[in-house]
Order: structure tokens, then C-alpha cells, then sequence
């Protein structure tokens, strides 16, 4: 089931998305941004790749965003993709915008700093920095 935090978080990101989209994609990547923790209903582990396949059953233009969010060096690559991963990498657990060092900071002290999760993430906010999208917070 998805938390009351888990609700915050992905209305988080898609508020963030919306605003930061390009102009004409404000709808699309608020929704986007609502979808992109669906897998968490019914797989939390491997939640990105649970909800992708869902989406992509229903013929959901943007179902590999969701499928390849939070994966640094995967084998697809968008904007959009980008974008997803930028605003949520920007809100915490909590549904509070931060800046990728917040971020990592909540991630290494829920999960540890040797975790998968904070080296993943760590990977993430580096290759995103190199692609230019830069933490909206400082």
C-alpha cells in the first residue's frame, strides 16, 4: 500500500514537473509526475519496473519514463525521463522540495550510505547535474 508520505511525495513531484515543464507539457508531466510510483500498489522493491508494464498495458505514451525512472545508465533516454528523475530526485520521502544533497542526505540516513539505494541515487544527481538539471533548491 502507499503511505500518507508516499501520497506527498508523488504529489510533490508532480507539481514540481508541471512547473518545470516546457511550455504546452504542463498537463502531460503533471501526470506523469502522479504516475510515476504507481508499481509501489502492488511491488515497492522493484516498483519502476512493476508500474512501467502496468502503464505500457495500457498503452501509456510515457509508461518507460516510469519503467527506467531512477535507474542512472539506462538503456533509454528522454527529456521527459530526465525531467521525471530531476523533480524526484528534488522531493523527499516527506513530500518536501530539497536539493539533491537534502536528497541524498534523507536517502543515506533512511537506507545508510553504503546502501544500493544511496549509490543509485548519488549516480543519479550526478548524471543529472552533468545534463544540466540542477537542483531548483540550493
Amino acid at each position: 500500500m502507499i503511505d500518507d508520505n508516499r501520497y506527498k511525495h508523488i504529489r510533490g513531484v508532480a507539481e514540481l514537473m508541471m512547473r518545470l515543464a516546457p511550455k504546452g507539457k504542463e498537463k502531460e508531466m503533471f501526470l506523469l509526475g502522479l504516475l510515476h510510483d504507481i508499481g509501489y500498489i502492488y511491488q515497492p522493491q522493484e516498483h519502476n519496473f512493476f508500474g512501467g508494464n502496468l502503464l505500457k498495458e495500457q498503452g501509456y505514451k510515457y509508461w518507460q519514463e516510469v519503467y527506467w525512472h531512477g535507474v542512472p545508465d539506462c538503456e533509454y533516454s528522454s527529456y521527459e525521463l530526465d525531467l521525471l528523475n530531476s523533480a524526484d530526485m528534488q522531493i523527499n520521502a516527506k513530500g518536501e522540495p530539497v536539493s539533491y544533497a537534502e536528497r541524498l542526505e534523507d536517502i543515506g540516513s533512511r537506507y545508510g550510505g553504503d546502501s544500493p539505494q544511496y549509490r543509485l541515487a548519488k549516480k543519479m544527481a550526478e548524471y543529472l547535474e552533468a545534463k544540466g538539471f540542477a537542483s531548483v533548491k540550493k
